[in-house]
């Protein structure tokens, strides 16, 4: 392999992309001569030409055309290659692991994504599913680099950072008996209604205390599969107010009115770690993505969260 074949390639794709060598060079930053010379080392490479031989030098000979997608694909390989190096020379994490709660709204967390990857394509990030029966003993654990919970109170060990509010509250098909109570519902209403509940491990009977109001009980540890039982009338569940926003939209889907607001309990949405382990550089921009308030830049971060050792921020 030629030791300048990055080079070579990057001037190659640069003429086709931009139309001609004076473009290329003003893109490249790079003397006109070098990317001609860039030109003529890749063509000796290749045994044959690439580009035509007209004054502006940017069409492509049919083997050009050829080998163009795979030069490409070269380059931007070798640009992935150079950010990962310059994030670890940074000492940025490679990879983040990350517990998020059932409850959370995944819209929100879906548009921070779609931002952070944008600016970090090479970090490799993985989601575990959890909710606050096992949540903070995980995060103590160590193999987390943090949590996004729903929470009412944080532990006095763990630095919380505010991310906004989500109001739960039950729901049920459209067809289901409950629809047809008038409301609000008396909390009587929901005793023999089969309750449809998250339990994340088969060691856990029940979770999330303080939400189970029926003696007719089913466990599913999976958040689609509780949305298609409750979507068919197996049962009612709790829900955070977007959890089900697309089927409410189409009817499928009731939230119900209750007399007694533990049927309605609003939580804080946090980012949250162990106090004296806080997230790492990329950890802390992607918790800056899901904040409302979209900072953009991180050294605010350290001052906004140095006092937070417990409590939300």
């Amino acid at each position: 392999m030629h030791p300048n074949l990055v080079d070579h390639l990057t001037a190659f794709c640069a003429v086709v992309d931009h139309g001609g060598l004076t473009a290329a060079s003003r893109e490249l930053r790079r003397p006109i001569s070098s990317i001609s010379y860039s030109l003529a080392q890749l063509e000796s490479h290749c045994g044959f030409a690439l580009l035509g031989s007209g004054p502006h030098r940017s069409e492509l000979t049919e083997r050009g055309r050829a080998l163009l997608a795979e030069a490409r694909a070269v380059v931007e390989r070798a640009r992935g290659f150079t950010s990962h190096a310059v994030s670890l020379e940074k000492g940025q994490e490679t990879r983040l692991r990350v517990l998020v709660d059932v409850l959370l709204p995944q819209a929100d967390l879906i548009r921070a994504l779609a931002d952070f990857s944008a600016e970090h394509p090479q970090t490799r990030i993985q989601f575990f599913n959890s909710s606050l029966a096992t949540l903070w003993d995980d995060l103590r654990d160590g193999g987390i680099d943090f949590a996004l919970t729903l929470a009412a109170a944080i532990p006095s060990d763990i630095a919380a950072r505010h991310l906004g509010s989500e109001t739960l509250g039950p729901v049920c098909a459209t067809g289901h008996r409950l629809t047809r109570l008038p409301r609000p519902l008396p909390m009587s209403a929901f005793d023999r209604e089969r309750q449809i509940y998250y339990v994340g491990s088969p060691r856990i009977d029940m979770e999330r205390v303080g939400r189970l109001f029926s003696t007719d009980v089913w466990t599913v540890n999976d958040v689609e599969r509780i949305k298609h039982m409750v979507k068919a009338g197996l049962g009612w569940c709790f829900s955070g107010t977007r959890t089900f926003e697309a089927e409410i939209r189409r009817g499928e889907v009731v939230a119900l009115t209750c007399e007694d607001m533990q049927f309605h309990p609003v939580r804080t949405v946090v980012a949250a770690w162990p106090a004296h382990r806080r997230p790492g550089p990329l950890g802390r921009r992607l918790i800056d993505c899901l904040d409302p308030a979209r900072a953009v830049a991180q050294p605010g971060w350290d001052a906004a969260n140095a006092a937070n050792s417990s409590g939300v921020a």
